[in-house]
């Protein structure tokens, strides 16, 4: 139910905009003011008898002594109205409407116009102006707003980046300077940077392939060659990012691994951009770097994009194959396996209570059992605190994770377009990516404002203590931005990862459904299956009992294994989702 149908007032707060010209035509902020609150008091009341529009408070007076000419984002009484709403607790904003003395005391530029009605309209923020019939709570109103939204169409404004200052002044104004836009981005009429749909989705394809389908930059470079997408190269030249013919004849659907690499590690996709980084074709180490305080729309979520520079970090310490095999055993669960107990003891290292792969003699033939055991068995290593469970054999325990995994690799498609399908959820994530450009168009504003304030200090318009106060002012405006794209980030790399972890699924269920039939002829493509799907996988123990019958000699406070937990590497709802389907239970009995 609206607020009309409960019979609400609608609390309206005002926007009063005044400039040298305003003042001599005597359409100062006291004028204004008194035309609103005459124009609220016009309106018929409700059923109840209540007024239908009534003043939110003086913390809802807005108001900028500059051009209607300048940016939204960068009039400090609108900035302020937009973080007073944005910040507010969802059900309980400040105000529901907007009212101004005339509709060009938002702007006199028809774009800056649009930018105000897109705000409010993604908002629902209704608006009133006192001396022109627009009140979009009617359908007038917005019968109005549709025809400036046609006029909006015909508009070409061509803006180009400041030049004062040169080129260093442009750059920070967010203008790629005589370069072809990355991979993923075009540049707009205004040499910034835009989203190039088509190949924002292979690097979104290539952060999930790395994050959380476990593939290396050479195994993604082979899938997208697989996939036939069409190589960096080649997309600038059909996109118009650059002309001529492609500097070398490979494929069109060749892809370096080099290139995935570099992908992964260009800050570019997270909205932040470096510049001058070399000096006459030689590089510079990247702390001597410049940073753009421009943002532009990121691809790659902040938390996903950290989670990739960790992986990269981690990759060349990474054990090779070979030394995942002891005597050519190749052991399909080595650094996952977990001692419950000695975790319990509170070891500093994961190591002191990770299994690793071992084998010994039996038999009188003297042929190798294989097994898993706590590396606390090492008596050499750890004299005190021996652990006391004993091992599990080998073949028995991968058999059983195998199994586990080819169930839930059975369909994962159908859990995942289940999710997908949920119109709540495109929905917020495009809400979310509306609400963090809007933030970043306020942070992009704040450097120019800065400089201004600085600049009517320097020319005596404003004392120090009003500088400080003003200057004060903006960190605080910045830091809540900041903070906003922050959760905003986290939220969309949840979506991110999501979708990675399932694309993934459906890739490995389709490309490797044989190796998880016959293990013993893919055990490497198995082995990344394995640890990219299992996060760890916990072994719990229980005392040894009369009943328990043990190969060798007897010790004392022996533990049998008595049950493990597969914990996945997995989205929450994902997982919920699967294991209800396929087990209904997440521990199993050794």
């Amino acid at each position: 139910m609206d607020r009309k149908q409960q019979e609400i007032p609608r609390r309206v707060a005002f926007y009063i905009r005044v400039s040298t010209d305003d003042q001599a035509e005597k359409f100062g902020p006291n004028v204004q003011r008194s035309a609103v609150e005459a124009l609220l008091k016009t309106k018929l009341n409700m059923n109840s008898g209540q007024p239908s529009f009534v003043f939110a408070g003086e913390n809802h007076v807005y108001n900028d002594d500059i051009s209607g000419t300048v940016k939204l984002e960068e009039r400090p009484g609108f900035r302020k109205l937009m973080e007073d709403y944005l910040l507010a607790p969802k059900g309980n904003k400040p105000f529901d409407t907007v009212a101004v003395f005339k509709i060009d005391r938002f702007a006199r530029k028809l774009r800056i116009l649009m930018d105000t009605v897109e705000f409010f309209e993604e908002n629902k923020i209704e608006f009133l102006s006192a001396t022109e019939s627009i009140d979009t709570s009617t359908p007038f109103g917005k019968a109005m707003l549709g025809i400036m939204g046609v006029l909006a169409e015909l508009e070409r404004e061509n803006i180009l980046a400041r030049t004062r200052g040169g080129r260093e002044e442009a750059i920070k104004q967010g203008k790629l300077m005589g370069a072809n836009a990355p991979y993923g981005y075009n540049k707009d009429e205004n040499g910034h940077l835009v989203i190039l749909k088509e190949e924002s989705d292979v690097v979104e394809m290539i952060f999930g392939l790395f994050t959380t389908g476990g593939l290396s930059p050479q195994k993604i470079a082979d899938t997208l060659q697989e996939q036939k997408m069409v190589s960096p190269e080649i997309s600038a030249i059909n996109n118009n990012k650059r002309k001529g013919k492609p500097r070398k004849t490979n494929p069109i659907h060749f892809w370096r691994m080099e290139t995935v690499r570099s992908i992964l590690e260009d800050e570019v996709y997270i909205g932040t951009r470096y510049y001058d980084k070399t000096v006459k074709s030689k590089r510079l180490p990247k702390g001597e770097w410049k940073l753009s305080p421009y943002k532009h729309e990121p691809i790659i979520p902040q938390p996903l994009f950290d989670l990739a520079q960790k992986i990269l970090k981690e990759v060349s310490a990474r054990r090779t194959l070979a030394q995942r095999k002891v005597d050519q055993h190749f052991y399909l669960l080595s650094g996952l396996l977990k001692c419950d107990h000695c975790r319990s003891l509170g070891g500093s290292k994961e190591s002191e209570w990770s299994w690793t792969g071992a084998r010994k003699y039996v038999g009188k033939k003297l042929d190798f059992s294989y097994y898993y055991q706590c590396n606390r068995k090492n008596k050499k290593k750890y004299p005190q605190n021996n652990c006391p469970v004993i091992p599990i054999p080998a073949d028995e325990l991968e058999e059983y994770v195998i199994e586990f995994v080819k169930q839930l690799l059975s369909n994962p498609k159908a859990t995942y377009e289940y999710q997908k399908g949920l119109d709540s959820s495109r929905i917020n994530i495009d809400r979310l990516k509306k609400e963090r450009k809007r933030w970043t168009k306020i942070l992009n504003a704040i450097p120019k404002i800065k400089t201004n304030i600085l600049n009517q200090h320097a020319h005596g318009h404003i004392d120090i203590e009003e500088l400080n106060k003003q200057i004060a002012e903006l960190k605080k405006q910045e830091s809540n931005c900041n903070e906003s794209i922050k959760k905003i980030d986290f939220e969309l790399a949840q979506e991110s990862l999501s979708k990675g972890y399932v694309y993934s699924l459906e890739l490995y269920a389709k490309k490797y459904e044989k190796a998880l039939n016959k293990a013993e002829k893919d055990e490497k493509e198995l082995y990344e299956l394995i640890h990219m799907i299992i996060d760890q996988v916990v072994v719990y123990a229980r005392p040894k009992t009369d009943k328990d019958r043990i190969a060798g000699v007897p010790k004392k406070d022996q533990l049998i294994p008595d049950k493990i937990d597969i914990q996945l590497n997995l989205p929450q709802y994902l997982i919920q989702q699967l294991l209800a389907d396929k087990f209904g239970v997440k521990h199993a009995n050794l």
